[in-house]
Protein backbone atom coordinates (compact mmCIF):
# COMPACT_ATOMS: atom_id res chain seq x y z
CA UNK A 1 0.00 0.00 0.00
CA UNK A 2 3.14 2.28 -0.08
CA UNK A 3 3.12 2.28 -3.64
CA UNK A 4 -1.04 3.80 -3.66
CA UNK A 5 -0.05 6.43 -0.87
CA UNK A 6 3.10 7.52 -3.21
CA UNK A 7 0.47 7.83 -5.98
CA UNK A 8 -1.93 9.93 -4.11
CA UNK A 9 0.39 12.11 -2.65
CA UNK A 10 1.33 12.66 -5.99
CA UNK A 11 -2.20 13.28 -7.43
CA UNK A 12 -2.37 15.89 -4.41
CA UNK A 13 0.81 18.04 -5.12
CA UNK A 14 -0.88 18.13 -8.80
CA UNK A 15 -4.44 19.25 -7.49
CA UNK A 16 -2.72 21.79 -5.20
CA UNK A 17 -0.76 23.26 -7.72
CA UNK A 18 -3.70 23.69 -10.12
CA UNK A 19 -6.30 24.90 -7.32
CA UNK A 20 -3.16 27.36 -6.30
CA UNK A 21 -3.10 28.73 -10.20
CA UNK A 22 -7.09 29.19 -10.56
CA UNK A 23 -7.42 30.74 -7.40
CA UNK A 24 -4.75 32.95 -8.02
CA UNK A 25 -6.01 34.27 -11.54
CA UNK A 26 -7.78 36.84 -10.63
CA UNK A 27 -8.70 37.30 -14.66
CA UNK A 28 -11.54 34.80 -14.83
CA UNK A 29 -11.62 34.75 -18.58
CA UNK A 30 -7.60 33.10 -18.62
CA UNK A 31 -9.29 29.62 -16.51
CA UNK A 32 -11.15 28.11 -19.82
CA UNK A 33 -13.53 25.49 -18.92
CA UNK A 34 -11.38 22.67 -20.11
CA UNK A 35 -8.89 23.75 -17.27
CA UNK A 36 -11.47 23.25 -14.72
CA UNK A 37 -13.07 20.19 -15.90
CA UNK A 38 -9.35 18.52 -16.33
CA UNK A 39 -9.30 19.66 -12.51
CA UNK A 40 -12.27 18.81 -11.16
CA UNK A 41 -11.04 14.88 -12.98
CA UNK A 42 -7.92 15.35 -10.87
CA UNK A 43 -9.72 16.16 -7.31
CA UNK A 44 -12.31 13.03 -8.22
CA UNK A 45 -9.33 10.74 -9.20
CA UNK A 46 -7.30 11.81 -5.72
CA UNK A 47 -10.84 11.42 -3.58
CA UNK A 48 -11.06 7.87 -5.41
CA UNK A 49 -7.86 6.80 -4.28
CA UNK A 50 -7.84 7.89 -1.17
CA UNK A 51 -11.47 6.65 -0.79
CA UNK A 52 -10.25 2.95 -2.26
CA UNK A 53 -7.06 2.97 0.06
CA UNK A 54 -9.18 3.55 3.07
CA UNK A 55 -11.90 1.18 2.23
CA UNK A 56 -8.30 -1.60 1.81
CA UNK A 57 -8.05 -0.71 5.53
CA UNK A 58 -11.55 -1.32 6.47
CA UNK A 59 -11.54 -5.08 4.83
CA UNK A 60 -8.60 -5.57 7.03
CA UNK A 61 -10.06 -4.65 10.32
CA UNK A 62 -12.79 -6.47 9.14
CA UNK A 63 -10.71 -9.63 8.17
CA UNK A 64 -12.79 -10.33 5.36
CA UNK A 65 -14.84 -8.41 2.07
CA UNK A 66 -18.00 -10.32 3.09
CA UNK A 67 -17.65 -8.97 6.57
CA UNK A 68 -17.19 -5.16 5.03
CA UNK A 69 -19.59 -5.61 2.75
CA UNK A 70 -22.56 -7.13 5.26
CA UNK A 71 -21.84 -4.51 7.59
CA UNK A 72 -22.42 -1.32 5.26
CA UNK A 73 -25.35 -2.99 3.66
CA UNK A 74 -23.84 -3.40 0.31
CA UNK A 75 -23.31 -6.38 -2.01
CA UNK A 76 -19.73 -8.08 -2.31
CA UNK A 77 -19.98 -7.52 -5.71
CA UNK A 78 -20.40 -3.86 -5.80
CA UNK A 79 -18.13 -3.82 -3.08
CA UNK A 80 -15.29 -5.07 -5.48
CA UNK A 81 -16.02 -2.62 -7.98
CA UNK A 82 -15.79 0.02 -5.08
CA UNK A 83 -11.97 -1.25 -4.53
CA UNK A 84 -11.41 -1.69 -8.32
CA UNK A 85 -12.72 2.00 -8.97
CA UNK A 86 -15.23 0.93 -11.33
CA UNK A 87 -17.64 2.59 -9.38
CA UNK A 88 -18.12 5.09 -6.56
CA UNK A 89 -20.44 5.00 -3.24
CA UNK A 90 -23.69 7.13 -3.67
CA UNK A 91 -23.55 9.70 -0.61
CA UNK A 92 -26.18 7.85 1.74
CA UNK A 93 -23.59 4.97 1.99
CA UNK A 94 -20.69 7.38 2.58
CA UNK A 95 -22.86 8.92 5.46
CA UNK A 96 -23.35 5.90 6.39
CA UNK A 97 -19.87 4.33 6.67
CA UNK A 98 -18.70 7.43 8.67
CA UNK A 99 -22.01 7.12 11.01
CA UNK A 100 -20.91 3.45 11.64
CA UNK A 101 -17.02 4.22 12.16
CA UNK A 102 -17.31 7.16 13.90
CA UNK A 103 -15.01 8.88 11.26
CA UNK A 104 -15.91 12.09 9.36
CA UNK A 105 -16.61 12.56 5.61
CA UNK A 106 -13.23 14.32 5.39
CA UNK A 107 -11.33 11.65 7.20
CA UNK A 108 -13.20 9.21 4.58
CA UNK A 109 -12.24 10.81 1.14
CA UNK A 110 -9.61 13.29 1.95
CA UNK A 111 -6.94 11.55 4.35
CA UNK A 112 -5.77 8.27 4.34
CA UNK A 113 -6.01 6.08 7.13
CA UNK A 114 -3.34 6.17 9.89
CA UNK A 115 -2.01 3.32 12.11
CA UNK A 116 -2.87 4.95 14.72
CA UNK A 117 -6.80 5.66 13.16
CA UNK A 118 -6.85 2.03 12.92
CA UNK A 119 -5.84 1.32 16.17
CA UNK A 120 -8.50 3.39 17.47
CA UNK A 121 -11.56 2.31 14.84
CA UNK A 122 -10.75 -1.19 16.13
CA UNK A 123 -10.72 -0.54 20.15
CA UNK A 124 -13.84 1.35 19.00
CA UNK A 125 -15.18 -1.69 17.34
CA UNK A 126 -14.25 -3.67 20.63
CA UNK A 127 -15.97 -1.47 22.99
CA UNK A 128 -19.03 -1.29 21.67
CA UNK A 129 -19.49 -5.07 20.33
CA UNK A 130 -20.59 -7.67 22.77
CA UNK A 131 -18.26 -10.28 22.11
CA UNK A 132 -19.01 -13.01 24.65
CA UNK A 133 -21.52 -15.65 24.55
CA UNK A 134 -24.18 -16.10 27.51
CA UNK A 135 -22.13 -18.83 29.29
CA UNK A 136 -18.55 -20.12 29.01
CA UNK A 137 -17.11 -23.15 30.83
CA UNK A 138 -14.13 -22.19 33.01
CA UNK A 139 -11.18 -24.71 34.33
CA UNK A 140 -8.80 -24.07 36.49
CA UNK A 141 -5.76 -26.23 38.65
CA UNK A 142 -6.91 -27.35 42.68
CA UNK A 143 -4.95 -25.76 44.77
CA UNK A 144 -5.35 -27.77 47.98
CA UNK A 145 -2.35 -29.95 48.29
CA UNK A 146 -4.31 -33.02 49.31
CA UNK A 147 -6.02 -32.85 45.75
CA UNK A 148 -3.22 -31.62 43.96
CA UNK A 149 -3.06 -32.14 40.07
CA UNK A 150 -7.21 -31.88 40.37
CA UNK A 151 -9.02 -29.81 37.99
CA UNK A 152 -12.05 -27.24 38.74
CA UNK A 153 -14.80 -26.74 36.96
CA UNK A 154 -17.06 -23.27 37.39
CA UNK A 155 -19.69 -21.48 35.03
CA UNK A 156 -19.22 -17.71 34.00
CA UNK A 157 -22.20 -16.30 32.83
CA UNK A 158 -23.29 -12.73 31.54
CA UNK A 159 -25.54 -10.64 31.90
CA UNK A 160 -25.43 -7.50 29.52
CA UNK A 161 -22.29 -5.86 31.72
CA UNK A 162 -22.87 -8.20 34.60
CA UNK A 163 -20.81 -11.35 35.41
CA UNK A 164 -21.73 -14.21 37.85
CA UNK A 165 -18.65 -16.88 38.58
CA UNK A 166 -19.12 -20.03 39.96
CA UNK A 167 -17.26 -23.01 41.02
CA UNK A 168 -18.69 -26.13 40.68
CA UNK A 169 -18.27 -29.39 42.80
CA UNK A 170 -20.34 -32.54 41.13
CA UNK A 171 -22.46 -30.50 39.34
CA UNK A 172 -23.58 -27.97 42.10
CA UNK A 173 -22.33 -24.77 43.20
CA UNK A 174 -20.00 -24.19 46.03
CA UNK A 175 -18.38 -20.96 45.37
CA UNK A 176 -20.78 -18.17 44.07
CA UNK A 177 -18.94 -14.08 42.92
CA UNK A 178 -20.54 -11.71 40.88
CA UNK A 179 -19.39 -8.20 39.48
CA UNK A 180 -18.87 -6.61 36.19
CA UNK A 181 -15.82 -6.18 33.68
CA UNK A 182 -14.27 -3.20 32.20
CA UNK A 183 -12.36 -3.36 28.95
CA UNK A 184 -9.28 -1.43 28.23
CA UNK A 185 -7.23 -0.92 24.88
CA UNK A 186 -5.72 -4.54 25.24
CA UNK A 187 -6.67 -5.80 28.71
CA UNK A 188 -10.42 -6.98 29.80
CA UNK A 189 -10.94 -6.89 33.92
CA UNK A 190 -13.26 -8.69 35.73
CA UNK A 191 -13.65 -7.20 39.05
CA UNK A 192 -15.91 -10.07 41.04
CA UNK A 193 -17.04 -10.22 44.96
CA UNK A 194 -18.67 -12.82 47.48
CA UNK A 195 -20.47 -11.90 50.73
CA UNK A 196 -18.50 -15.27 51.86
CA UNK A 197 -16.28 -15.60 49.43
CA UNK A 198 -14.28 -12.39 49.28
CA UNK A 199 -12.90 -11.32 46.31
CA UNK A 200 -11.69 -12.56 42.94
CA UNK A 201 -10.08 -10.97 39.74
CA UNK A 202 -9.73 -12.22 36.43
CA UNK A 203 -7.66 -10.71 33.99
CA UNK A 204 -7.61 -11.06 30.23
CA UNK A 205 -6.01 -10.10 27.13
CA UNK A 206 -8.66 -8.54 24.93
CA UNK A 207 -10.13 -11.26 22.28
CA UNK A 208 -10.39 -10.53 18.67
CA UNK A 209 -13.88 -9.44 17.92
CA UNK A 210 -13.22 -9.85 14.48
CA UNK A 211 -14.07 -14.00 15.15
CA UNK A 212 -17.50 -12.99 16.05
CA UNK A 213 -18.38 -14.16 19.63
CA UNK A 214 -15.19 -15.54 21.69
CA UNK A 215 -14.45 -19.02 21.93
CA UNK A 216 -12.79 -19.47 24.47
CA UNK A 217 -9.03 -19.62 26.19
CA UNK A 218 -6.52 -18.53 28.90
CA UNK A 219 -6.86 -15.86 31.65
CA UNK A 220 -5.43 -14.99 34.55
CA UNK A 221 -7.62 -15.95 38.07
CA UNK A 222 -6.75 -13.92 41.10
CA UNK A 223 -8.64 -16.50 43.84
CA UNK A 224 -7.06 -16.61 47.64
CA UNK A 225 -6.11 -20.49 48.20
CA UNK A 226 -6.16 -22.21 51.55
CA UNK A 227 -9.39 -20.92 53.20
CA UNK A 228 -9.13 -17.59 51.39
CA UNK A 229 -5.50 -17.65 53.80
CA UNK A 230 -3.60 -17.25 50.70
CA UNK A 231 -2.72 -15.00 47.53
CA UNK A 232 -2.80 -16.94 44.76
CA UNK A 233 -2.17 -16.71 40.75
CA UNK A 234 -3.12 -18.83 38.72
CA UNK A 235 -4.33 -19.88 34.88
CA UNK A 236 -8.04 -19.95 34.04
CA UNK A 237 -9.36 -21.78 30.76
CA UNK A 238 -12.61 -20.10 29.18
CA UNK A 239 -14.36 -22.18 26.80
CA UNK A 240 -18.01 -21.74 25.05
CA UNK A 241 -18.49 -25.50 25.01
CA UNK A 242 -18.17 -28.07 27.98
CA UNK A 243 -15.33 -30.15 28.22
CA UNK A 244 -14.73 -33.83 29.61
CA UNK A 245 -11.85 -32.76 32.31
CA UNK A 246 -11.35 -36.81 32.14
CA UNK A 247 -10.88 -37.45 28.74
CA UNK A 248 -8.89 -34.26 28.42
CA UNK A 249 -7.47 -34.62 31.51
CA UNK A 250 -3.48 -34.22 30.53
CA UNK A 251 -3.94 -31.60 27.78
CA UNK A 252 -5.98 -29.33 29.89
CA UNK A 253 -3.20 -29.93 32.94
CA UNK A 254 -0.68 -28.58 30.12
CA UNK A 255 -2.71 -25.96 29.20
CA UNK A 256 -3.18 -24.56 33.02
CA UNK A 257 0.77 -25.15 34.28
CA UNK A 258 3.08 -22.78 34.19
CA UNK A 259 5.96 -24.62 32.59
CA UNK A 260 9.56 -23.28 33.18
CA UNK A 261 12.90 -24.76 34.36
CA UNK A 262 14.44 -23.99 37.32
CA UNK A 263 15.52 -20.36 37.05
CA UNK A 264 14.55 -16.75 39.18
CA UNK A 265 11.92 -14.49 37.05
CA UNK A 266 10.64 -11.32 37.62
CA UNK A 267 7.33 -11.93 36.77
CA UNK A 268 4.61 -13.98 35.15
CA UNK A 269 2.31 -12.79 32.10
CA UNK A 270 0.71 -15.27 29.92
CA UNK A 271 1.81 -14.92 26.43
CA UNK A 272 -0.36 -14.98 22.99
CA UNK A 273 1.22 -18.11 22.11
CA UNK A 274 -0.16 -19.96 25.33
CA UNK A 275 -4.13 -17.97 24.43
CA UNK A 276 -3.56 -18.89 20.82
CA UNK A 277 -3.21 -22.73 21.84
CA UNK A 278 -6.29 -22.56 24.33
CA UNK A 279 -8.36 -20.94 21.53
CA UNK A 280 -7.12 -24.14 19.03
CA UNK A 281 -8.01 -26.81 21.20
CA UNK A 282 -11.63 -25.50 21.71
CA UNK A 283 -11.92 -25.06 18.01
CA UNK A 284 -10.67 -28.56 17.31
CA UNK A 285 -13.85 -29.59 20.09
CA UNK A 286 -16.12 -27.66 18.72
Amino acid sequence: MKNELCKIREIDEKVKDRLEYIKSNNDSMMCDINTIKALKNNIYEKTSKIFIYNLKKLIQLEITQKNLAKKIGVSEDLLSKYKSAEAFPSIETLIYICEVYNISIDKLTSIPLTAADMESLENNMDINTDIFEDRYYVYFLVTNIAREGAIHEGIVEFFNDNVVFKILSNGQVVKLFKGDYNTFDKLIFFNLQSANDGITYINMAKPNVNKNKYVGGIALLMLPSDANSKPCVQKILFSKIRIDRELYYERLKKLLNFSCQETTFEHIKLSSVEDEDAYNFIRKLI
